[in-house]
């Protein structure tokens, strides 16, 4: 019986796969890059930090991963969202008024953060001019009410159930998210709607309200 690192499996659970393909990958990527530490006994608290300060490495594993479980388009799809998240992306096409999220909220920065990422992830972006959806798809939009500052809320594409995959399937949202290095509410909010943290506020996405 096998026993795997807390890294090991933590990373097969994000991306959705048998641990032994991970411990596999991590075998093979770190003849190549041997300042890959996921192979120690780590909590999971250690990995996280580490997944936030090393993401290259930890994509290159889970970009392996993938490939030795027969899943190429996936891990073409894992380095497509992380180039997105962190602005690597060879050309990145410029988020149009009214796609992915209404005309009002374009400019918002964690949405469009948002709609990079999931349209990185080959997802349908809502087309609207603010009264009329042109297109479905799926639609970000950001707290409005100055309680939750770090977060977005995702209503899925319509056609999301039928997908398969990394990012198939209403909860593939949540998927792509985490991956991009967001915190996620794993609970659907009322409405259908997902709910994602910034990760420039992961350290303290439940800000206090100010007393006075």
């Amino acid at each position: 019986m096998n026993t795997y690192s807390t890294g090991v499996i933590e990373l097969a659970k994000q991306i959705g796969l048998d641990p032994e393909h991970v411990a596999e990958a991590l075998r093979l990527a770190c003849r190549r890059f041997n300042h890959i530490q996921a192979t120690t006994s780590m909590t999971v608290d250690q990995f996280r930090r580490i997944f936030t300060h090393n993401r290259h490495s930890i994509a290159i594993v889970a970009n392996i991963a993938m490939r030795r479980a027969g899943r190429r388009d996936d891990a073409l799809l894992l380095m497509d969202i992380y180039k997105a998240s962190v602005g690597i992306a060879p050309y990145m096409r410029p988020i149009h008024t009214g796609i992915g999220t209404l005309p009002e909220h374009h400019e918002h920065p964690h949405v469009q953060d948002a709609v990079r990422v999931l349209s990185a992830a080959g997802l349908p972006p809502i087309h609207t001019d603010g009264v009329h959806e042109l297109r479905p798809g799926f639609q970000v939009l950001p707290d409005t009410t100055g309680h939750l500052p770090g977060f977005v809320f995702i209503a899925p594409d319509p056609g999301a159930k039928g997908r398969t995959g990394f990012a198939g399937g209403d909860l593939g949202y949540l998927a792509v998210m985490r991956w991009a290095g967001w915190g996620v509410i794993t609970e659907r909010l009322p409405g259908g709607l997902y709910a994602a943290c910034h990760p420039s506020h992961g350290d303290n996405p439940f800000p206090a309200t100010p007393t006075s």
